[in-house]
């Protein structure tokens, strides 16, 4: 089965939704990479729907329907049509070159119970004539009478086949949450929960603007390691309430082993560096494979320096507490994945160098890339780079002991993780 266009994934779980359990369904990467390799590289589109335009595209489906061994393709394009009414074109292609046993469109605008009933009246008679006939629920129990007769040996064999018919129910219920909705394990797209340990080279600019006192100390550190350790969790994830499904709970906490400073030739100053994340994040499937996250949350950020009375006043000790709203997307690219992100930092509290001065305003932005290889199924290797940007304004005045026009304090993170996925 594959769906192309907006809401392809909702339209896809409504279909599976009818399919009858004695059918396999290919999943969708599998059947993407065999349509690939048929030549379909681009989307359908519209020329699904135009019967002189499409056999070239319909004759790759069907190429790719046999690489697959599937005994047949349900394809589909979302699409808005010439009477601007939505809608998905829906055609089922098997080894056949004839006709198509199914070539309409299914109304997307009305209701959920509505679309329902009307892919059931599309699909159903096909999908019914291709499942196979389910088991015989009179032989089961014809085997079971035959173990309360004479023969014992005929009675333990049914008692095995019933182990094992047991065995598949369970692993077919792994796959369902409370909700009775199928889920895929290890994909980002329906994960229940998420997990990333790693280890991050950090580092941290903060410098002044237009200074105009003399007692104002740059500092600068860079290539400090540090642990890092974040999660998601989805608890309504196995479920078919559409908002709530992808909305998850992120947690994250990173921290420098052994950072020292030192102010010119001192002595090592003990310095602290953590970072803590908590937050929602809504997430969104995107077409096939991409994910698109919506996230706000706090953060804490503290970056302190063990600076003796004489120092203290000249460190730039922050501590800050920070609204934070940000969007990120997770974009295959062939064998890999490409994660992009920004954010908006609100401080709703900045710490002790801010408040040296008078006036001090303070904003933040950051900013994430990387890449994400898989490894294993549910396990990927992360390069991560992350940026956080403060810029602050100061209205100083003459008789400040601390002036400047203001500042700006800059964290860089270089992260080298494992993550699992279920």
């Amino acid at each position: 089965m594959h769906i192309e266009g907006p809401n392809a994934d909702a339209i896809r779980d409504d279909i599976l939704a009818i399919v009858p359990k004695t059918l396999e369904v290919v999943e969708p990467a599998a059947f993407s990479k065999s349509l690939k390799g048929a030549g379909q590289t681009k989307p359908v589109g519209d020329a699904l729907v135009m019967k002189a335009q499409r056999k070239k595209a319909i004759d790759r489906i069907r190429k790719a329907g046999k690489a697959a061994k599937v005994e047949g393709v349900i394809y589909g394009v979302s699409r808005t049509n010439k009477k601007k009414k939505k809608e998905v074109h829906l055609v089922y292609v098997d080894e056949n070159a004839g006709d198509l046993a199914v070539d309409s469109a299914v109304p997307l605008g009305g209701s959920e119970d509505a679309r329902k009933k009307a892919l059931e009246d599309l699909l159903g008679p096909t999908l019914a004539q291709i499942a196979p006939p389910p088991a015989d629920d009179e032989d089961k129990k014809d085997g079971d009478g035959d173990g309360e007769g004479e023969d014992g040996g005929e009675g333990g064999d049914g008692d095995g086949d019933g182990g094992d018919g047991d065995g598949e129910e369970k692993a077919a219920e792994d796959e369902k949450g409370d909700g009775g909705a199928k889920r895929k394990r290890n994909d980002v797209r329906s994960a229940l929960f998420s997990v990333e340990l790693g280890v991050e080279f950090v580092g941290r600019w903060f410098d002044y603007s237009d200074p105009l006192s003399q007692n104002l100390r740059p500092y600068s550190v860079f290539g400090q390691p540090a642990l890092s350790v974040s999660g998601e969790l989805y608890p309504l994830a196995g479920t078919n309430i559409a908002v709530l499904k992808g909305l998850g709970i992120t947690a994250g906490y990173a921290r420098a082993l052994g950072l020292n400073s030192a102010v010119g030739d001192g002595d090592p100053l003990s310095t602290t560096y953590q970072r803590i994340n908590l937050g929602l994040r809504q997430r969104l499937s995107i077409g096939e494979s991409s994910v698109l996250g919506i996230s706000a949350g706090l953060r804490f950020l503290t970056f302190e320096i063990d600076a003796p009375q004489a120092l203290a006043n000249t460190v730039p000790n922050v501590s800050y507490t920070i609204f934070r709203a940000g969007l990120d997307a997770r974009l295959p690219v062939g064998p890999v994945a490409l994660a992009l992100g920004a954010d908006y930092l609100m401080p709703l509290s900045s710490g002790p160098v801010y408040d040296r001065f008078t006036g001090a305003s303070v904003q933040g932005i950051g900013a994430t890339a990387g890449v994400l290889i898989p490894v294993a199924t549910g396990i990927e290797a992360r390069l991560l780079v992350e940026y956080a940007r403060f810029f602050s304004s100061f209205q100083p005045e003459l008789t400040d002991a601390y002036a400047a026009g203001g500042a700006t304090d800059q964290y860089l993170g270089i992260r080298l993780a494992g993550a699992y996925i279920y």
